[in-house]
C-alpha cells in the first residue's frame, strides 16, 4: 500500500536528518502513487554508508521511486532509534536500514513494521530474522579470510599479526575476526596475537597500531576491520617508523585510505560493494510492494585493493564515495 509522505520533526539535537544522494524528489512517477523508500545508515559522512545511499539514489531513479537518506552522526542505538521513529511518522513504503545494534533495533524496527512498513537490512542483520523481508550484505566471514590469505603471503607466512576491531559483540566485526581467525590458523608460521576494539575512533585505532609496531620488533602485521579502524592503522604504522615493514590489511574504503593505496602505505584492503547493496535494497523494496516474493539472504561479492590494482576499472567500481 502506497502512502503519501509526511514532514518529520526530530526532537533530539544529535540526530541529523539528511536528504542525502538526491533526497526525496529522485525518480519519476508523481503525488501519493510513487513508492517511497528511506535508507537509514549507521552514521552519516562514513563513505560505506554514503555509497549505499548512492546506488539506491540511482536506481530509485532509473525506478521511478521516491528515496531519502536520513542518518544520525553518530553510530549510536539511541539515536538511530530516533530517526527510525521519525521515518514511522513519515510513513514511507520501505525502509532500508544499517543497523547499529542487531538486538536492540528489533524495538523500533517492529514499530515500523507493525505499521505497514517493509524493512530491508542492508550490511547487517537483526537477530530476529522476521523483521526484515530481506538482509543484504557481504559475507564478512569470507572477507576475513580473504584478508588472512592476502596478509599471510604479504609477510611470507611468517610472524606475529595483530588485529584491529571496532566493538565488542558487533556481530559484523565478530565475523570479520572469526573468518580471519580461522583462515590464520592454516600457516602455522604465524602467531595471532588476537584483537583489539578501537571504539570505532581512528584515533584510538592509530594508538594501538603505534604502540603494537613500537614495542615488539616479531610485529610482521596488522588486520584492521573498518574505515577508522584502518585509517588509525596506517597512521600509527607511519608513528612507529615501520611502514613497509609491518604489513597493513584492512576492511573497507576512504580517501585516505586511497591515497594510502597509491602511496604503497597499506598493502591492501577488502573491498565491498556498497553501490550494489544499495541498488538491491531499491530493487527489493519495488518488489515487495509489487506483492513479489524477494530473497531474504542476499550478498555481493568483493575486489581485493592493493597499490598495484587500485587504478583499474575493476577495483574502481567497488570504491566507497563520500558524496554522489
Amino acid at each position: 500500500m502506497h502512502r503519501s509522505r509526511l514532514a518529520a520533526v526530530l526532537a533530539t539535537s544529535s540526530v541529523l536528518v539528511l536528504a542525502a544522494c538526491g533526497g526525496g524528489d529522485s525518480g519519476g512517477g508523481g503525488g501519493d502513487e510513487q513508492l517511497s523508500v528511506v535508507y537509514v545508515p549507521g552514521l552519516t559522512g562514513n563513505p560505506f554508508y554514503s555509497t549505499v545511499g548512492c546506488g539506491g539514489r540511482d536506481r530509485a531513479e532509473e525506478l521511478g521511486v521516491a528515496f531519502d537518506v536520513q542518518g544520525s552522526s553518530e553510530f549510536d542505538v539511541a539515536a538511530q532509534t530516533a530517526v527510525v521513529n521519525a521515518v514511522i511518522a513519515d510513513a514511507p513504503d520501505a525502509l532500508m536500514i544499517s543497523v547499529t545494534d542487531s538486538t536492540a533495533m528489533a524495538v523500533p524496527l517492529t514499530e515500523a513494521k507493525d505499521a505497514g512498513i517493509d524493512i530491508i537490512t542492508i550490511d547487517g542483520d537483526l537477530e530476529d530474522k522476521s523483521i526484515a523481508s530481506s538482509n543484504i550484505q557481504s559475507d564478512n566471514e569470507e572477507g576475513g579470510r580473504i584478508a588472512a590469505e592476502q596478509l599471510a603471503a604479504l609477510i611470507g607466512e611468517q610472524g606475529e599479526v595483530l588485529a584491529i576491531n571496532q566493538t565488542p559483540g558487533n556481530p559484523i566485526g565478530e565475523a570479520r575476526e572469526r573468518g580471519f581467525r580461522e583462515a590464520l590458523a592454516e600457516y602455522p608460521g604465524i602467531t595471532y596475537l588476537g584483537e583489539q576494539y578501537d571504539e570505532n575512533a581512528t584515533a584510538r585505532a592509530a594508538s594501538i597500531a603505534s604502540g603494537a609496531a613500537s614495542s615488539n620488533p616479531e610485529l610482521a602485521g596488522i588486520y584492521s576491520m573498518a574505515t577508522n579502524s584502518t585509517e588509525g592503522a596506517i597512521t600509527g604504522v607511519r608513528e612507529a617508523g615501520r611502514t613497509g615493514d609491518v604489513k597493513v590489511v584492512g576492511y573497507d574504503t576512504s580517501e585516505p585510505i586511497i591515497q594510502a593505496l597509491e602511496d604503497g602505505a597499506v598493502d591492501g584492503v577488502v573491498v565491498q560493494y556498497p553501490y550494489r547493496e544499495g541498488a538491491l535494497g531499491v530493487e527489493a523494496a519495488v518488489a515487495l510492494s509489487e506483492g513479489e516474493e524477494v530473497e531474504r539472504n542476499q550478498t555481493v561479492p568483493f575486489v581485493f585493493a592493493t597499490p598495484e590494482n587500485v587504478a583499474s576499472d575493476e577495483v574502481q567500481e567497488y570504491l566507497y564515495r563520500t558524496d554522489c
